[in-house]
C-alpha cells in the first residue's frame, strides 16, 4: 500500500486537476501530500546559476498561495511542498518508489493521439520505480466519478495491479470492476478466422481465469463490491469503455527500463494514449513489497 502521495504542480489546469484528485484520495485517511513545483533547469541551458532569483521567488509565492487555499478547503491534510530547479522528469523519477504514488496532470486529449505517447506522464510511468497516476484536466460540469477499474491478463504484473486496485477501492469505499479482454492469435489478420470451437473453449478458459481472480480478491477484501467484465475484443477499448466514469483505471506495466517504453501491443501505453479518466500505472517493482 502506498504511504506517500507526491503531486507535480505548476499552476496549470491539468496540474490543478491532478492536485484535486490527490486531495480527494488522501482526504479519506487524513493523509499527507507533498507538492513539488519544478522549475525546468533546461530553460537555463544547464546553468542553474543563471536562474533569475526573482522568478524562483515568484514560483515559491505562487505555490504558497495554493497551499494556503488547500489548508482552508482540506484542513485535515498535512501538506508539504518544495520548489526545485531541475529536469522535471529526473525530479519526479527520484520521488518514485513502491510506497509512493506520484500524481501528474495532463491536458485534455485533442489532436493526433500519437503525440501523447511522449507526454510527460507517459515517460514517467514507463520509467518509474512505483505507481504513477496520470490525471487529465477535468470538465467542471462532469458528474462525480465513482469506482475503480482494473485490467488483468493472468500475469504476475496483472495480479499486482489487481491487488493495488482492490486496496484502492477498499480505501475509497468504492466498487471494483475487473476487466479481462482477450483476442485470438492473429486477430488482426483478416484471413485468420478461428473456428467456433476454438472461440468457445478460449472464452470458457478466460472466464475461469477471471472468476478465479474475483474469488481471490473477494477473500482478501471482505465487503468489497466486485463486478467482473469479460470481453472478446481489444483490451484498450474494453478498459476505456469500462473506465469512462471511473475514479481511476489501474493498469499493469512490465516496464522496459528507465528510458525505454513499450509501444504497440502495450495495454498500459494504449490506455494512456486513449486517456478518458485518471489512470494509475503499476509496475512489477512492488510485487514483493505489499
Amino acid at each position: 500500500m502506498t504511504e506517500r502521495t507526491v503531486v507535480c504542480w505548476n499552476a496549470t489546469m491539468a496540474a490543478d486537476a491532478a492536485l484535486a484528485w490527490a486531495v480527494e484520495r488522501e482526504s479519506g485517511r487524513n493523509g499527507t501530500i507533498t507538492i513539488i513545483d519544478v522549475v525546468d533547469s533546461g530553460v537555463y541551458l544547464g546553468d542553474v546559476e543563471a536562474l533569475d532569483p526573482v522568478y524562483e521567488a515568484q514560483e515559491q509565492e505562487r505555490l504558497d498561495v495554493r497551499i494556503a487555499q488547500l489548508r482552508i478547503t482540506a484542513p485535515q491534510l498535512a501538506v508539504r511542498s518544495s520548489v526545485l530547479v531541475a529536469d522535471p522528469l529526473d525530479a519526479l523519477f527520484a520521488e518514485t518508489s513502491p510506497r509512493t504514488l506520484v500524481v501528474v496532470g495532463t491536458e485534455r486529449r485533442t489532436g493526433p493521439r500519437a503525440r501523447f505517447g511522449w507526454s510527460f506522464g507517459a515517460r514517467l510511468a514507463a520509467a518509474a520505480n512505483g505507481p504513477v497516476a496520470i490525471v487529465p484536466a477535468t470538465d467542471p460540469d462532469e458528474p462525480r466519478r465513482v469506482g475503480i477499474v482494473v485490467g488483468i491478463d493472468g500475469t504476475s504484473v496483472g495480479d499486482h495491479a489487481l491487488e493495488f486496485a482492490a486496496r484502492e477501492a477498499s480505501r475509497r469505499g468504492e466498487p471494483l470492476t475487473i476487466v479481462h479482454a482477450w483476442l485470438e492469435p492473429l486477430a488482426w489478420q483478416p484471413t485468420a478466422v478461428p473456428d467456433d470451437d476454438f472461440v468457445e473453449s478460449t472464452d470458457r478458459a478466460r472466464r475461469e481465469l477471471l472468476d478465479d481472480r474475483v474469488r481471490t480478491v473477494g477473500r482478501r477484501h471482505a465487503g468489497l463490491t466486485i463486478e467482473s467484465v469479460l470481453v472478446h475484443g481489444e483490451p484498450v477499448i474494453a478498459l476505456r469503455e469500462a473506465g469512462r466514469t471511473a475514479t481511476a483505471v489501474v493498469v499493469g506495466s512490465r516496464r522496459l527500463g528507465r528510458w525505454r517504453r513499450a509501444w504497440l501491443g502495450s495495454v498500459s501505453h494504449g490506455v494512456i494514449l486513449e486517456l478518458v479518466s485518471p489512470v494509475i500505472v503499476v509496475g512489477p517493482e512492488g510485487e514483493h513489497h505489499d
